[in-house]
């Protein structure tokens, strides 16, 4: 019997291959091996996690479609935790496109190919029916943090290479927006973006915004929404993480949220803000973590799951020393069927959840 297909609504893979200097045609053993050898690195402080993402591990996974993310941003580097920030706008927009760059040389090598609109995905459903060891896995190109767009007059530009979701917001505050670890709104540059974004036709993401900026952007957007990496504040506390009438706005408006699993999003005993070093964290939580964020967002829903999604963000600065304890690469996602199955989840909503909600969510937004 074949896998159910999987679409993971955030994977940051250039930035794993261009920052971590991970080759992901490898399996995810031969990268921590390869990785172990570099001892140099970890005596720096240069601590990649161990790697849980590569092309064969989503092929193993049936992961065979994904937004996989532009990431760049402006932050001085002045902690220890995140040396990948940029000092100057000019910087970041130069990354992001090494970052596109790097999605063209893997699509040329047949590992993945890019979804531009409604026939794309369509292929992509059709071609993971039956996948054999070299379908593509399908992309969705999204961005992380808005700094690689220069300005409002390079939205045309970057629709036209394949950008289909942007998140303006990261860590920190940016050119156009305030971010997790600020408090702040919108900055003057976010509203001719997001009239331009609107008008190419691109999709919307609230995740890391400050609490004002997600209000504000609720108040200038009128296209499609989603919440690509997310789950509930009412669970976890944390900036980070969504509040209930963020939740009930996102339904509102059709939007989709995407799951996190990383025990941070899933440990209420975790304050995002002062989180504990990775390694050193006692990870308690299986993907049964996840059940108590399923159950909210359809509670808000008045019953529905319909809006709920996969967003893993796995290697997204973190490795499976802190996924959940039955996840040692993205392939063990097959596993949350039968967890969702044992926490009550019909089957119809668990195909909703592995990939239904996010292919309707995305045939809306291009229809």
């Amino acid at each position: 019997m074949a896998q159910p297909l999987i679409v993971d609504l955030h994977l940051d893979l250039a930035w794993d291959a261009l920052f971590w200097n991970r080759d992901l045609t490898q399996t995810a053993a031969e990268v921590r091996q390869q990785e172990e050898q570099d001892i140099p690195q970890v005596a720096a402080g240069f601590d990649t996690g161990f790697c849980t993402v590569t092309f064969p591990e989503m092929r193993r996974g049936s992961v065979g479609l994904m937004l996989s993310t532009i990431m760049s941003r402006i932050e001085p580097r002045y902690l220890e935790s995140r040396r990948d920030g940029m000092r100057t706008q000019e910087q970041a927009m130069a990354i992001g496109r090494g970052h596109l760059a790097y999605y063209q040389a893997m699509t040329r090598r047949g590992d993945i190919k890019p979804v531009h609109g409604v026939a794309d995905l369509d292929e992509a459903v059709e071609a993971w029916q039956n996948p054999t060891d070299r379908t593509p896995i399908y992309h969705i190109l999204s961005m992380e943090s808005a700094d690689p767009i220069i300005d409002a007059n390079d939205v045309g530009w970057w629709w036209d290479a394949g950008l289909r979701v942007v998140g303006p917001a990261h860590f920190g505050h940016n050119t156009y927006i305030h971010g997790t670890f600020t408090e702040g709104g919108l900055k003057p540059p976010a509203k001719p973006l997001y009239e331009a974004m609107r008008q190419a036709g691109m999709i919307l993401d609230i995740t890391h915004m400050a609490d004002q900026a997600v209000w504000e952007s609720f108040d200038l957007w009128d296209g499609p929404i989603m919440a690509s990496h997310c789950t509930c504040r009412s669970i976890v506390p944390g900036q980070r993480h969504l509040t209930d009438d963020m939740i009930r706005e996102l339904i509102r408006r059709g939007g989709i949220i995407g799951l996190v699993f990383c025990q941070f999003f899933i440990d209420p005993d975790i304050q995002w803000e002062t989180r504990p070093a990775r390694h050193s964290w006692d990870s308690k939580y299986g993907m049964e973590g996840l059940l108590p964020h399923v159950e909210r967002i359809a509670d808000l829903a008045g019953g529905s799951l319909d809006n709920i999604a996969i967003g893993t963000d796995m290697d997204g600065g973190f490795g499976a020393e802190v996924t959940p304890t039955d996840v040692d690469t993205i392939a063990d996602l097959q596993g949350f069927p039968a967890v969702l199955e044992r926490g009550g989840v019909s089957t119809s909503d668990i195909d909703g959840i592995l990939h239904g909600n996010a292919l309707r969510f995305f045939r809306r937004a291009w229809s």
